[in-house]
C-alpha cells in the first residue's frame, strides 16, 4: 500500500492508496503519462469498458472485449499508470470471475509494456478503504 502523498513511489501493478481524491489529485500532479478512472462508472464490464474507452480515448473500433482492453492498452507507447478513484466500486454489479479476468488482463499489458511502467492506482477514502482491501485480498492480491 502507497502512504498518502506517494502513490508513485511503488512499481507494483496494483496499488491500493487510502486517501481522499483531492490528495491523489494533487500527488498526481507533474506524474507523466496517467489518467483518471472513476471507479463509481465500472460497476459492470460493460461500464468498465466504456469508461475505459473515454478515459484513454480508445479508436471508434474499440471492440469492448478482455482482449480488445488489453490490446488498446499494449498499445500505449510509453506505459502509463491509472489512478482508479473510488475503487471500492469496482465490479460491484459484476461476477467476481469479471474482476478476476480484469486483473489477468492488466498483468498481460503489464508484460507487454515492459520495460515500460503499467501499473494502477486504486483510490478508496479512509471510511471505504477496508472493502476495496477486503475486494483486492479475496483475488490474491497483496495490498
Amino acid at each position: 500500500m502507497s502512504e498518502p502523498g506517494h502513490p508513485f513511489s511503488s512499481k507494483a501493478l496494483v496499488q491500493a492508496w487510502q486517501g481522499s481524491a483531492a490528495e491523489l489529485v494533487e500527488a498526481a500532479s507533474g506524474q507523466p503519462a496517467t489518467w483518471w478512472l472513476r471507479g463509481s462508472h465500472m460497476r459492470t464490464k460493460a461500464a468498465l469498458m466504456d469508461e475505459w474507452a473515454a478515459a484513454a480515448q480508445f479508436p471508434p473500433h474499440f471492440g469492448g472485449t478482455w482482449d480488445a482492453l488489453r490490446d488498446a492498452l499494449a498499445d500505449l507507447p510509453h506505459g502509463g499508470t491509472f489512478l482508479v478513484l473510488e475503487a471500492q466500486q469496482l465490479f460491484q454489479d459484476a461476477p467476481p470471475e469479471e474482476a478476476r479476468t480484469w486483473l489477468e488482463v492488466m498483468g498481460a499489458v503489464a508484460a507487454e509494456l515492459a520495460p515500460h511502467p503499467f501499473r494502477l492506482i486504486l483510490q478508496a477514502e479512509p471510511e471505504h478503504f477496508p472493502t476495496l482491501l477486503e475486494g483486492l485480498r479475496a483475488l490474491g492480491v497483496k495490498a
